[in-house]
């Protein structure tokens, strides 16, 4: 009669114990989770030492275990067939582990996209100088030939990267420029190309060539009389940017340019011109990044 009681005593220690488990592993307790065999055989071991298993779960089956790895963090606690187990770590996939690398692996993406050149786009308005020399066949006014003449004006540029290291630029510059009575006009239109020498966080140095169409030119002496034309700009330079923001930043640039300026009829007594222009271009803008 007492081997009775006894026995009886422990199947219902075992009971209790075994549908304690199972309440603390379903989440009606302490926290579980979902989780999905990763090796081909996962063994589930009978205690947590993991000294004898009781059986194997195959590849991709999805299974509830324990929300707190145990032992040194090497398995996680489980039910199988309505008895207590543990599974090794190492053997599983976890509902959070997966989201955490979903989560970094999509950070890691998107820092690339950010930093990629070929993916983004950028604009920017800047203020532009031009200190040029001037090479002129013909006297009309106080310029004569060699003399400096200094452009002001501003510049849009839209730029897209295509590769890591190359990105394609579309110009628009306008500028002008006053000597006594004589004024240059003109608007530049053109392609460019840059090539990134180095980035170091936020700052970004290129190396950039342009060729423009000058499809509007004016040249005015006074009051006397004003002829337009047009010409052609080539020249390259150094550009440095650095990123304010997300989306907003800063850049200066600066290089060397040629500029010809095709015939500018005249009225007699007054001579036709074709002026050239080399020398030096500097600007200072606001730039816009998509």
């Amino acid at each position: 009669m007492q081997v009775l009681r006894t026995q009886l005593f422990q199947f219902l220690l075992r009971s209790i114990l075994t549908m304690g488990l199972i309440f603390v592993i379903s989440g009606k307790g302490f926290a579980a989770q979902i989780a999905m065999v990763s090796s081909e055989k996962a063994i589930v071991y009978s205690d947590e030492q993991m000294t004898s298993s009781i059986g194997f779960i195959r590849k991709g089956k999805k299974i509830k275990v324990g929300d707190i790895a145990r032992n040194k963090a090497q398995v996680y606690p489980i039910i199988i067939s309505g008895r207590r187990g543990w599974i090794r770590v190492e053997d599983v996939t976890t509902e959070k582990e997966s989201a955490n690398t979903d989560n970094l692996t999509a950070e890691r993406f998107q820092k690339k996209t950010n930093q990629a050149e070929g993916r983004s786009s950028l604009y920017s308005v800047s203020y532009l100088q031009f200190a040029s020399q001037i090479s002129l066949d013909k006297k009309n006014g106080e310029i004569a030939n060699n003399d400096a003449i200094a452009w002001t004006g501003f510049s849009l540029r839209g730029q897209s990267w295509f590769t890591e290291s190359w990105d394609l630029q579309v110009l628009f510059n306008f500028i002008t420029a006053q000597k006594e009575e004589e004024k240059f006009k003109i608007l530049e239109i053109g392609m460019g190309g840059g090539y990134r020498i180095f980035r170091l966080g936020d700052l970004t140095l290129k190396l950039d060539a342009q060729a423009m169409l000058i499809p509007f030119a004016t040249y005015e002496l006074g009051e006397l009389y004003r002829k337009r034309s047009y010409g052609a700009t080539f020249g390259g330079g150094l550009n440095m940017g650095y990123r304010l923001g997300t989306n907003f930043g800063i850049e200066a640039y600066g290089g060397f340019y040629y500029t010809k300026l095709f015939k500018f009829d005249a009225p007699e007594p007054y001579e036709p011109i074709s002026p050239s222009f080399i020398g030096s271009r500097i600007g200072v803008g606001l730039t816009y990044e998509l």
